[in-house]
């Protein structure tokens, strides 16, 4: 149905209805004698274009029409001829043609429609398919038994896109959308960034850099950590790193105008090619943005205090090389771990796995093993105790366990054993602290004060298990074990141990950067007592100066927060979200890493590093499958690519399955 038009001038009214006559005239037919309108039958009604003079004639619908006259065949059909012309010059005529084209027009849209609302629910069945693969971490050589088992269950998953090739080039094209989404939404909210990396080497020896970024991708919203890219790096000097580095953030979106502008912090590890003085990967990137805050992460430096503390003092490096050696007789033999196990059952003893201690692992690691030590420590005497009896072992194995029996029923060892579970308790729940990723740099610099002096304070208070093993000192029995004191035994030194790692702690994690000093002022807790109208305003000058912000609607937010120390004063939101975005450590690249491992196992270890970064992408900053709509990514799919019904490419061939004879014996 058409609404009417307004009435034409006399050319364009001649012209249509030439137009009209030498192409509605065919709509007009002759059965037998008489004569009649298709397109008038086709439409019956003329809906709203109805109006006064305006009808379908019955006689041209019910092919009613005649040749009037009696004179010869001649003029008849000449009157005949002057009817069909006047008919189709006619107003009514016109319309309905009209009319009737735009229903087959209709008709053909509705139908390509339906076609192509068939053609994207296949293929999007197909993307679904291929995006729980990657979100659970499966080889894509499942993507086409998935897609037959769908198919046996009644689905339509089209006839092509069911190869591990397809599913490779539908996780790039998503994990390429699902970027460019978050850099947009990222650079459209003129969000601060802070930059992460890291690297390491793949299963395959590639050397590789993560990179992550953390960010708010929409306004007045908290900076979340996103996974940026996985890159393959040429070389690991620090002008291939700095190359690589802009590379992934330009074509990820990032223009180097924006970077100059929003770009506030780089966070590493304290290796030499990336915070080398002279030339650094922090000192080359300061070169271009010079108001670069670059930061060593907290967590590389908390375990460099450690070791420097391990080194200073000797005895505890007796203690570690003990630990070790019963991580290497239980690791490395499976009889042994099965002997430990039958004492620990008779005692009713938690059997934890021991593990290296103060080694490359993180101090938690450490803790854990100590901690396993301390809870299987009676299971550990009474195997020390049958093997030293055990007529099957040598008599150097038998001497062996003996000489660990003597160490570990010792009170000096116990104690040692103590001070280290209390001290590497608080270490490893402050690194576990720091590891959180909405830490701030003000709440870690906080944690870290009250961890030194709650380490400090065992110097004159005995930690709780420390407090335990002195007990057990002075009664000689520990658990029913029966404590001997080994003359022999170099034990820790509590003060000289505790006072070496306070003084690393402090000198490593020191928070004394100007910058961070100026970011406590947002820290109320070191307010005075009674703060000016102007408390803090310097520090909020250069903080926004530094950082690209508004000055005075930081001072206006820092005034209301003065006057209502409980209110959050939006003013004052954009440097707030400003200070949550630097980074305390590159836990976050750790956890890439972790999940690159996942990825690339031993049956997977040939992937492309370009590969492995789609699927740490769609597994990190994908929503859940769930909560996945495949259809905003089939439809840009389909501008460059066929659809899973397409006939227009090879299609999947159809494989049948080797018969089991057990199977079809019993059916």
């Amino acid at each position: 149905m058409i609404a009417p038009s307004p009435t034409p001038v006399r050319e364009d009214a001649d012209s249509d209805r030439d137009a009209a006559s030498s192409t509605t005239t065919s709509n007009v037919v002759i059965e037998d004698v008489n004569q009649g309108c298709l397109v008038y039958c086709s439409v019956n009604s003329i809906g709203i274009i109805k109006e006064q003079g305006v009808f379908l004639e019955r006689e041209w619908m019910k092919f009613e029409i005649q040749a009037s006259g009696q004179g010869s065949r001649e003029t008849s059909l000449t009157v005949l001829r002057n009817k069909v012309r006047k008919h189709a010059l006619s107003k009514v005529h016109i319309q309905v043609v009209k009319m009737a084209e735009q229903q087959k027009e209709a008709v053909i849209e509705n139908v390509a429609e339906a076609m192509t609302e068939s053609y994207m629910k296949e293929t999007e069945a197909v993307f679904r398919t291929a995006y729980h693969l990657a979100k659970i971490n499966r080889p894509f050589s499942d993507l086409e038994s998935l897609i037959e088992l769908q198919e046996l269950n009644g689905i339509k998953m089209g006839s092509i896109l069911h190869s591990h090739y397809s599913a490779t080039q539908i996780t790039k094209h998503v994990a390429n959308e699902l970027q460019s989404k978050i850099v947009s939404s990222i650079i459209a909210s003129s969000s601060k960034l802070a930059v992460l990396i890291d690297e390491a080497s793949s299963l395959s020896h590639k050397a590789v850099m993560t990179v992550s970024v953390k960010a708010s991708v929409q306004e007045e919203e908290s900076p979340e950590f996103i996974f940026l890219e996985l890159v393959e790096l040429e070389n690991q000097r620090a002008d291939g790193i700095v190359e690589g580095l802009l590379t992934c953030l330009t074509n990820a979106g990032f223009t180097e105008e924006w970077l100059l502008e929003n770009l506030v912090t780089f966070v590493t590890d304290g290796a030499s090619v990336m915070l080398g003085k002279k030339s650094g990967l922090a000192t080359r990137l300061t070169l271009r943005f010079p108001e670069l805050f670059e930061w060593h992460c907290v967590k590389h430096r908390l375990e460099l205090a450690v070791s420097d503390a391990v080194d200073e003092v000797n005895t505890v490096n007796h203690f570690k090389a003990f630990m070790h050696k019963l991580y290497s007789l239980y690791s490395m033999s499976n009889k042994n771990e099965r002997e430990l196990k039958d004492p620990a059952a008779e005692l009713g003893s938690q059997l934890l796995r021991t593990g290296r201690v103060l080694d490359v692992r993180w101090v938690a690691s450490s803790f854990q093993t100590v901690h396993a030590v301390w809870t299987s420590l009676g299971a550990l005497v009474q195997h020390f105790k049958n093997a030293c009896s055990d007529e099957r072992r040598s008599n150097n194995e038998k001497q062996m366990y003996r000489g660990l029996l003597d160490r570990v029923q010792s009170p000096e060892f116990l104690c040692d054993l103590g001070l280290m579970y209390d001290t590497l308790h608080e270490l490893s729940v402050l690194s576990q602290e720091l590891q959180a990723r909405s830490i701030t740099l003000l709440r870690a610099e906080h944690l870290l004060k009250c961890t030194i002096r709650v380490i400090h304070s065992f110097k004159e208070s005995p930690g709780e298990k420390y407090g335990e093993a002195l007990e057990a000192k002075e009664s000689g029995v520990y658990r029913s074990i029966a404590l001997k004191r080994n003359t022999k035994l170099k034990f820790i030194n509590p003060g000289q141990s505790l006072q070496s790692l306070v003084n690393n702690l402090e000198q490593r994690l020191s928070f004394e950067d100007e910058t961070i000093k100026d970011l406590s002022i947002l820290a109320q807790s070191k307010w005075p007592s009674n703060p000016s109208i102007r408390h803090g305003e310097e520090q909020v000058k250069r903080l926004c100066k530094r950082f690209n912000l508004c000055t005075d609607q930081a001072l206006y937010g820092m005034r209301d927060l003065l006057e209502e120390p409980n209110s959050e004063p939006n003013d004052l939101k954009p440097l707030i979200n400003c200070m949550k975005t630097f980074p305390v450590s590159t836990a976050e690249c750790e956890r890439n890493f972790s999940l690159m491992n996942n990825i690339s196992t031993d049956k997977r270890a040939v992937q492309l590093a370009s590969n492995i970064s789609n699927l740490m992408l769609i597994n990190i900053n994908g929503p859940p499958t769930s909560k996945f709509d495949p259809r905003k990514y089939t439809r840009t799919w389909l501008k460059s690519h066929h659809a899973a019904s397409s006939v227009h490419s090879r299609q999947c061939s159809v494989k049948t399955p080797a018969e089991s004879k057990f199977v079809l014996n019993i059916l």
